[in-house]
């Protein structure tokens, strides 16, 4: 039997993967909590828009374009996905546009060649935390090693984008958890499950990316 319904979770806060997530939300608002804790995906569903002649997809998930385009043909990718879209334009998909997925500190994502990411990373850390605020980073495990600062998150694997994927969401509560309020992250490969990793990435991010030459 196949369930489909929304997420469990406040509107604009990170999508529960554990039990725990949707308690901290709905306690006293909800009869019941089936707990199972596993997650073998980790993001949302895709969207895709059937409505023009080529379809479009708004969200992606675990489906990727590769697979649609096996069994419907040409597909597109609308460009708002990886937080291009223009001042004016109404998003055609929930959370497209806005601060989505977030947690409660501020997340800045940092593109760049690595060595400088490491280096602006870390020299923000270290000026945040100098003026009393608590930080931390997400990296990967092959990454996490060359940052200083007290919270360093693994969100994974750095070639195995569903690890990534099944980690994010729990990832960005438990900063809310440990009441940081500065995150730095890397910004994560965007092949298949990728792309979706880094679309709810982007949104949680508010759209802050600090791109480094």
């Amino acid at each position: 039997m196949y369930i489909a319904a929304p997420s469990a979770n406040t509107s604009g806060k990170p999508s529960p993967t554990r039990a725990e997530h949707v308690i901290n939300d709905l306690s006293g608002r909800i009869d019941m909590i089936i707990q199972d804790d596993t997650v073998d995906i980790g993001v949302e569903s895709t969207i895709i828009d059937l409505s023009e002649e080529v379809p479009t997809i708004l969200r992606p998930g675990y489906i990727t374009q590769a697979m649609f385009e096996e069994v419907i043909g040409k597909t597109i990718i609308d460009p708002a996905i990886m937080g291009s879209l223009k001042e004016g334009v109404v998003p055609k998909a929930p959370g497209m546009k806005y601060k989505h997925y977030a947690p409660n500190a501020d997340v800045t994502i940092v593109e760049g060649q690595h060595e400088k990411v490491v280096e602006y990373i870390n020299s923000q850390i270290a000026e945040k935390e100098a003026e009393g605020h608590r930080c931390a980073v997400m990296a990967t495990d092959e990454t996490k090693g060359k940052y200083i600062c007290k919270d360093i998150v693994s969100a994974g694997h750095k070639d195995d984008e569903l690890s990534v994927a099944r980690n994010l969401y729990a990832i960005l509560r438990d900063f809310d958890k440990q009441n940081i309020e500065f995150v730095y992250s890397e910004s994560f490969e965007t092949k298949n499950v990728g792309q979706a990793v880094m679309n709810r990435l982007i949104k949680a991010a508010g759209h802050k990316i600090i791109k480094l030459d």
